[in-house]
């Protein structure tokens, strides 16, 4: 072969050397990425079971009885529900107290002017009033967000710290949740994250097989990554007593039809 024909295939043949490696890492790094988002799409449905939990629980721990039971259920409940009411609640009482004061405020502004501004001068003033009246509703209504987004913070918080303990009663002792709703949210948020996992497990493999067998992702952790079938068992009667059923998979239907400032108690 002529010097110059070699001297252009060794050239090509490195370019195309040069674009592979470039395709390959720029597929590790799509990959990694990807498994981030694995990682915080699991939190998101670990804090979303949190939310539907709490919601559902709350109202039924208002009676003295679930003070009171000792069945599984209930002392598993009880423990991390009492940490978040105990934040909750404090919280609850601000936010009624804000929704009193906007209504109050929004009153005030719709009496403040009974009879429309007849002049230049009265239209200004009237102006400057009203929009005085406005900044302290929106005022308002920014600390109430801010409340909301702290309550559902702390609800989440539960959802993380119960559905560690309700996947380690699972796994380590067969324990599957006696009451309806809980079970079926239970069950659904698991599937979910079961099937996230597995997305990241196929993943990582498909990045340890790029890296030439090592990988830099983090192992899935065997708490998590462990499936058992699901059995319908009867627990101990308590302030959950329901006998166990299959699971729904419309988890967002757990929502009780009461007011929102109740739900938060």
């Amino acid at each position: 072969m002529p010097l110059w024909d070699s001297v252009k295939a060794g050239a090509a043949a490195a370019a195309n050397k040069a674009a592979d490696a470039t395709k390959i890492a720029a597929h590790k790094t799509k990959l990694k990425a990807d498994l981030v988002l694995c990682d915080r799409d699991i939190n998101n449905c670990k804090k979303a079971f949190g939310v539907s939990m709490y919601d559902h629980i709350s109202p039924l721990s208002q009676t003295a009885d679930f003070y009171a039971a000792n069945d599984d259920l209930t002392e598993i409940l009880r423990p991390p529900l009492i940490i978040a009411q105990k934040e909750i609640q404090a919280l609850a009482a601000k936010r009624v107290k804000l929704k009193e004061d906007l209504a109050a405020a929004e009153a005030r502004r719709a009496g403040a002017f009974p009879t429309p501004a007849e002049t230049a001068g009265q239209k200004v003033i009237n102006f400057g009033k009203a929009s005085a009246m406005h900044s302290n509703e929106t005022k308002i209504k920014a600390e109430i967000s801010m409340l909301d987004a702290r309550i559902k913070g702390f609800k989440q918080e539960f959802g993380l710290s119960l559905f560690a303990i309700l996947v380690e009663a699972e796994d380590t002792r067969g324990y599957l949740p006696s009451d309806r709703q809980v079970r079926s949210i239970y069950d659904q948020t698991r599937q979910d994250i079961n099937k996230l996992l597995a997305k990241k497990e196929k993943k990582s493999e498909e990045l340890k097989a790029l890296s030439g067998g090592n990988t830099e992702s983090s192992n899935t952790h065997a708490n998590d990554s462990n499936t058992h079938p699901m059995t319908t068992q009867q627990q101990t009667n308590g302030a959950f007593s329901d006998n166990p059923s299959s699971s729904t998979n419309h988890t967002d239907t757990f929502t009780n039809n009461q007011d929102p400032d109740l739900l938060m108690l």
